[in-house]
């Protein structure tokens, strides 16, 4: 498990949680409460992905458990509640405390050390009536730990329950990665080097306000030319070699536009815009495709403004970045007018359905011998309308795909007996009569080479445990797409690769 640190913003983390869940408590009839503490700092420094991914699955589970009343998000300064003995809050240390409360079924004394050990119902079933519990209690517990915090749980049958999360504002030293432009490192928990990307130089530390461009290019010679281009046109440039840290990035500095290489070696281009296109903080910034890849037009079917294929004019390259900072200009001129829709921005809205391969309906086959992420996947899946099967090993999962015909995509977990994951998709794509269908590798830990060893035994793509839901979503929105053969509309598009 990978853990980054960075500069969380307080005010990020509540409109986040607002924005998710709110419609939700609207549908179910239930109050929804947010309350965060003036005394609260500003931001903190955390693994603003990992801790996110605790909100959401203690606020998932709320919502699921909870029929009458409502469910309470608290966050606040914290200046005990924790263990006596933990290891770093004892010392003292400044600390916040974030707290999802609910009026639903309560979990009985005796089950609950049991819910972060194993994945079962607070009746100690697996009753489908309330499904499974989202990322798993026990892998919140241990992102909680790797932190430097602690979860707590509180709860009375029939009455409800408070999850409490207490998180060091600051992380503890020499146990967790610090993020920096110079060079983002990511650790696993066992503290061993997984990437390590050290980005070009580029104007990320001078930018005072001015309009810039993001530019995604794993080739730092023509990521080095596209930069030139940018300054040549009056704009700042910042850029990012690592596809998989680009949404966070995006989000971070609010880039007038992005430029995408959809062949990127850590992630598919195409689910790195996908991800782009539903992500309500990014899906107004313009996305422009300059790639060499096959199929680059599909991306204008998932929302990219526009696609320049490679090898590229250096004029028609000089051409974009001249409109993409007469755009930015014309932005900033509407957003001080009171207009904030960005110029150039994408016409459609997020998730529509006229544009992207939709999940409603699809039919997913999961692949694992641990019932535990059976359950967490389902619960996730079922929530977008997906038909789920699954198998406990990997023979099972092979003859459900031979027998049962319409499954969209399958989730293969690597790590199963017998049989493991690497020769269960090999075996698959042996196999005339299922050999297409479109493969997600599953993965313990997110370790450099595990991807294209993934790829190498027939993964379509993959992803690794906890499982990023939005990203997950996007892998399988695109794989789906593609093999139902959802293409771009009929659009003319001149020389640079525009639509016309």
């Amino acid at each position: 498990m990978s853990i980054e640190v960075s500069e969380m913003p307080m005010a990020g983390l509540k409109q986040h949680m607002e924005r998710t869940f709110r419609q939700l408590a609207s549908e179910k009839d239930l109050a929804f409460e947010v309350d965060f503490a003036e005394e609260l700092p500003v931001a903190i420094r955390t693994d603003e992905k990992r801790l996110q991914q605790v909100v959401l699955n203690l606020l998932s589970n709320a919502f699921k458990f909870t029929s009458d009343g409502g469910v309470t998000l608290r966050v606040g300064p914290a200046r005990s509640g924790w263990s006596a003995n933990h290891s770093f809050l004892k010392e003292g240390q400044d600390a916040i405390e974030i707290a999802v409360s609910d009026t639903g079924i309560g979990i009985p004394g005796d089950k609950q050390k049991l819910i972060f050990e194993a994945f079962q119902q607070a009746d100690g079933t697996t009753s489908r009536k309330y499904g499974g519990t989202g990322l798993g209690l026990s892998i919140s517990r241990e992102i909680s730990r790797l932190l430097g915090g602690e979860l707590q749980v509180r709860s009375v049958p029939g009455e409800g329950s408070t999850f409490t999360l207490y998180v060091p504002v600051q992380p503890p030293a020499g146990q967790l990665s610090l993020a920096s432009p110079a060079a983002a490192l990511v650790v696993d928990s066992a503290s061993e080097l997984v990437t390590a990307s050290y980005p070009l130089p580029d104007d990320r530390d001078d930018l005072k306000g001015q309009p810039f461009v993001l530019i995604v290019e794993d080739d730092p010679t023509f990521a080095s030319i596209l930069l030139e281009l940018a300054h040549d046109a009056g704009l700042k440039g910042v850029i990012s070699s690592a596809g998989s840290a680009t949404v966070a990035l995006v989000r971070k500095l609010k880039p007038d536009a992005v430029t995408l290489d959809l062949g990127l070696s850590d992630i598919d281009g195409f689910v790195l815009l996908d991800l782009l296109r539903h992500d309500p903080d990014t899906a107004g910034i313009p996305v422009h495709v300059i790639s060499g890849a096959e199929q680059a037009s599909h991306a204008l079917t998932i929302g990219a403004s526009g696609i320049i294929e490679k090898p590229a004019d250096r004029d028609v390259l000089a051409q974009l970045f001249t409109g993409l900072a007469e755009d930015a200009r014309t932005r900033r001129k509407k957003a001080k007018s009171g207009d904030r829709r960005p110029a150039g921005a994408v016409p459609h809205a997020v998730g529509d359905p006229d544009r992207l391969a939709g999940l409603a309906g699809s039919r997913v086959l999961i692949i694992d011998d641990d019932i535990r992420n059976i359950y967490s996947l389902t619960s996730v899946l079922e929530a977008h309308d997906v038909r789920v099967l699954h198998a406990e090993s990997g023979a099972e999962g092979i003859r459900l795909l031979e027998t049962t015909p319409g499954i969209d995509l399958a989730l293969v977990d690597i790590m199963m007996p017998d049989m493991d994951g690497y020769e269960t998709m090999r075996q698959i794509r042996s196999k005339r009569s299922i050999g297409a269908i479109p493969l997600v590798a599953v993965t313990a830990k997110a370790m450099k080479g595990d991807r294209q060893k993934c790829l190498d035994a027939g993964a379509s793509d993959y992803i690794s445990k906890p499982v990023d839901v939005d990203l997950l979503l996007a892998l399988m929105r695109v794989w789906i797409g593609r093999a139902r053969g959802v293409a771009p509309a009929a659009r003319p598009r001149c020389k640079s690769g525009k639509a016309a």
